[in-house]
């Protein structure tokens, strides 16, 4: 239901007209400025060529190229090879970006568009805008606005990053015109981000806008948006009038604390997760979260009823079958897997990337992928049990209080009855 508009809606229309009308004096002006001066609209100022960290990739430290391709499964152009230990990518690369949100990893290292870096990117457009857009370069073809994120391919966006936005943000839409994709040289880009998108939408119960046409394209920013704007501006002008300085809006204030909570949620996550089971298996190898895992946490630590319908493939070990080669954990790179000192195979689930290649990799068909729900990735909150032994504090302290004053009371109407 839409708010009531007030004065204050009033004045901060009266603003925006007056801001429209310098904007055209301004264009004006740009018909007169240096052609060199002006920004210009480059699609390769959106594209960055990914990195190989070999170390992480499943395929190369097991010398088992089954084990995992999914990054040469989304190369439009089969840029991407693995020979011996060492992942390579060729010079063809299109810079798109779909294997860094395939990889399981994060082999493919890309600056630009790293998992969190996206959410960031996209939270704040989305935070501050009544609606973002999510497209790609071919799609858009200009500068684009503030509330328009613009990428080499959607499909660079991890179905983890899409599902943690979605818990937050409701107001998420892809820009694409029709046909867009089947012109497109990057081939695999539209099911790469339709299955990401899919994923994203099952487990948080959001959906995703789709546009297909330039005109129905909204910047309107957020009410709550703009009226912290403009008291804000109001309050300090004062301060603006004897310091130099541009003092920082409200509402740009309010979307980074937004994403410092966030962030400090994240954090949350991995201190949590530590605590709880620990950084380092039995062998003493230190395990890693990727970031995509920490965003898939994260969401569900605030969200941890959206655990139930998560569900995701969990290895089941037949302890019967294992013969303890350890194949299987020297494939697994996050060391989701480890082996105690009785050669037996333990897994933790909130490390496990869901992958597979331990399943692959063992001979002995002791490993078997499963689906079950999520519920394992929600962390204890160990704050909640210092609160719980605090409450049950209080409450024997008010029962002992309770009863040394009724005896108090019963001792002297005691002493009233003599």
């Amino acid at each position: 239901m839409a708010k009531k508009r007030d004065f204050l809606d009033e004045l901060i229309d009266m603003q925006q007209d007056w801001q429209a009308l310098s904007s055209a004096g301004n264009e004006l002006v740009d018909q007169f400025t240096d052609p060199d001066e002006r920004p210009v609209y480059d699609p390769a100022d959106y594209k960055e060529r990914p990195r190989a960290n070999s170390t992480y990739c499943v395929s190369a430290v097991s010398k088992n190229l089954e084990a995992c391709h999914s990054c040469m499964d989304v190369c439009p152009v089969d840029a991407i090879s693995i020979h011996g230990a060492t992942v390579r990518i060729d010079d063809n690369c299109r810079s798109c970006g779909l294997c860094s949100a395939a990889c399981p990893t994060e082999v493919f290292q890309v600056r630009k568009y790293a998992p969190l870096v996206l959410y960031d990117k996209i939270a704040q457009a989305a935070a501050a805008y009544e609606q973002c857009y999510i497209t790609c370069t071919r799609a858009l073809g200009r500068l684009p606005k503030p509330n328009e994120i613009l990428l080499p391919c959607v499909g660079a966006v991890a179905r983890e990053v899409w599902f943690d936005l979605l818990c937050d943000y409701p107001n998420l839409s892809v820009y694409l015109p029709l046909g867009i994709c089947d012109r497109c040289r990057t081939s695999t880009g539209e099911e790469a981000y339709s299955n990401a998108i899919a994923d994203a939408e099952e487990w948080s119960g959001e959906t995703v806008g789709y546009e297909v046409d330039e005109d129905d394209l909204l910047s309107e920013q957020k009410r709550a948006y703009k009226r912290s704007q403009f008291v804000s501006g109001v309050t300090q002008a004062g301060t603006r009038l004897v310091s130099r300085g541009v003092p920082a809006l409200a509402g740009a204030q309010a979307v980074a604390r937004r994403l410092q909570e966030h962030s400090k949620r994240i954090t949350e996550v991995q201190k949590t997760l530590e605590h709880a089971v620990g950084s380092t298996g039995t062998q003493t190898r230190r395990r890693m979260l990727t970031r995509r895992r920490r965003l898939l946490m994260a969401g569900l630590q605030k969200y941890p009823d959206l655990a139930e319908d998560l569900l995701l493939e969990f290895p089941q070990l037949d302890y019967e079958r294992c013969t303890m080669c350890g194949e299987c954990i020297k494939a697994c790179t996050v060391r989701a897997l480890e082996m105690d000192r009785s050669g037996r195979v333990l897994f933790e689930p909130t490390y496990c990337i869901n992958c597979g290649a331990c399943a692959v990799i063992c001979q002995d068909d002791a490993i078997r992928m499963q689906r079950n729900n999520a519920s394992e990735l929600v962390l204890p909150d160990p704050k909640a049990e210092a609160r719980a032994r605090q409450r049950k504090k209080v409450a024997k302290l008010k029962e002992q209080g309770k009863q040394t004053l009724d005896k108090g009371l019963d001792f002297i109407e005691g002493l009233a009855d003599e």
